[in-house]
């Protein structure tokens, strides 16, 4: 028996997953909602779970952060992003920050079901088109690129800088790229993050500065 935690923030998401999975009879699923309390990994066990599905938008609480803050407690953990946005805008960071992954929520139960047991034996299923854009852009990288690979911008971020510039709003930007606002705003803090700035302007003039725009 393999035991699951599913964390999110919206108990019908948690409650469907639990029920999808448990049709698996080698499959245990627990559910749990975080808070933003800054003793909330120590008070979990998350050793105990073979794997753990992750939300990226836990309200307050980033889930891209919150697993790297149970991977440093916990870093033989095995964690997916379990998204309702676009996977491929958050797979390479997930792989980079140590994640197994990510995988969509509105995929049939088989194909989550495949995932999850192709992370528990230490393999990762990618997309061929996805997989293929991968490897392009790694050959095409300059060879004076930033030797931080975690903090270089991905494609789609470095287009959403690019409507930004233009002093789109981020539901204008989210309507001109065909992603939903919460999409957009995600991929401002991942921004944000990479380029260690604190608004907009800044990202724009960093952005510029690095040759990115």
């Amino acid at each position: 028996m393999k035991k699951i935690l599913v964390i999110d923030d919206h108990p019908a998401v948690m409650e469907g997953t639990k029920t999808i999975l448990e049709t698996d009879a080698n499959l245990s699923v627990d559910c749990l909602s975080p808070d933003a309390s800054e003793h909330f990994v120590h008070n979990h066990d998350f050793a105990a779970y073979d794997l753990i599905l992750m939300d990226l938008n836990l309200g307050e609480i980033n889930g891209m952060e919150l697993s790297k803050k149970i991977l440093k407690e916990n870093p033989l953990c095995k964690i997916i992003v379990y998204t309702g946005y676009e996977v491929e805008d958050y797979f390479e960071e997930a792989i980079r920050a140590g994640l197994h992954g990510a995988i969509s929520k509105t995929e049939s139960k088989e194909k989550i079901t495949q995932y999850i047991y192709h992370v528990l034996n230490d393999e990762i299923l990618v997309d061929f088109s996805y997989f293929k854009q991968l490897v392009t852009h790694q050959k095409t990288k300059p060879a004076a690129a930033s030797q931080n690979d975690q903090d270089v911008l991905t494609p789609r971020e470095c287009l959403i800088l690019q409507e930004v510039e233009k002093g789109f709003t981020n539901q204008e930007i989210a309507d001109a790229l065909h992603l939903s606002k919460r999409s957009i705003e995600y991929s401002l803090t991942s921004i944000f993050n990479k380029l260690n700035v604190g608004s907009r302007t800044e990202a724009v003039l960093i952005a510029k500065s690095d040759g990115v725009l």
